[in-house]
C-alpha cells in the first residue's frame, strides 16, 4: 500500500486520511476494504467450505474502478 500511497498521494500533497477517501471514492460501496475482511476471505478460502472453488481468483477490490 505504502508504494501506491507514495506514487498516488504524495505527490498531489494528500495525506493518508484523504488518501484514504480517495480510495473509497473509487470503489462500488464508497469504502475501503477492512484487514479483518481480507483476513476473513483468505480463513473462507482454506476451510473445506470452499473446496468447490478450483482455479479461481478472489477479487477483493470492492468492485473499484480503477483508471
Amino acid at each position: 500500500m505504502k508504494e501506491v500511497f507514495d506514487i498516488k498521494a504524495k505527490a498531489p500533497g494528500m495525506n493518508w486520511e484523504q488518501f484514504q477517501g480517495y480510495l473509497a471514492n473509487t470503489t462500488h460501496p464508497r469504502r475501503v476494504m477492512k484487514l479483518e475482511e481480507v483476513a476473513n476471505m483468505a480463513a473462507f478460502m482454506a476451510t473445506d467450505k470452499a473446496s468447490g472453488m478450483t482455479g479461481s481468483t478472489v477479487n477483493l477490490t470492492m468492485g473499484s474502478l480503477d483508471d
